[in-house]
């Protein structure tokens, strides 16, 4: 099991990170909440300019593909709430620029999240973000999360603009 120490004006603390095979417990998550992914900012930025119920379809159809969060998707949302937790990231008050507009996190020290029995690690200063189906797909990624450095941008996007994406639904 790993150990971090952290120090806390003089005071060590030990933090656990839990083994990499212990499965995650998912059973607090509803798979069903379409805004699950979707960072506050982003919901007030689509309120503002009248296009919610445009985001709440595009996730729903285009990311959700008009089911549910598949289990790893619901993994890395109990393993982001395990990380804040235990202080290992933090919010960087910011979101990801295709909906569904996750929250990007940036990790305060290293560690791992866990998905599928794998452990996905990341460094002091690693940003972290969720990546939906489509995302995964042309990214040929094994997991719904992205780490590294993000460059910033102004832009933004629906799922269902992707190129590649299933039109029409």
């Amino acid at each position: 099991m790993g150990i971090l120490k952290i120090i806390f004006g003089g005071k060590k603390r030990t933090l656990t990170q839990p083994p990499i095979n212990k499965p995650v417990d998912i059973s607090g998550i509803n798979s069903n909440d379409i805004f699950l992914f979707t960072d506050p900012e982003a919901i007030k930025y689509y309120e503002e300019h009248k296009k919610l119920e445009e985001l709440r379809h595009d996730i729903e159809f285009s990311v959700m593909r008009g089911g549910v969060w598949n289990n790893d998707e619901l993994e890395y949302a109990a393993e982001i709430e395990r990380l804040l937790n235990q202080s290992i990231i933090e919010e960087k008050r910011s979101y990801w620029w295709v909906s569904p507009h996750p929250t990007v996190y940036s990790a305060k020290m290293r560690g791992y999240i866990r998905i599928n029995g794998e452990a996905h690690r990341f460094m002091k200063g690693s940003e972290i973000t969720f990546q939906c189906r489509m995302a995964r797909d042309q990214r040929n990624l094994n997991a719904p999360l992205l780490i590294k450095k993000f460059t910033p941008t102004n832009s933004s996007m629906l799922c269902g603009e992707m190129k590649g994406s299933m039109k029409g639904i």
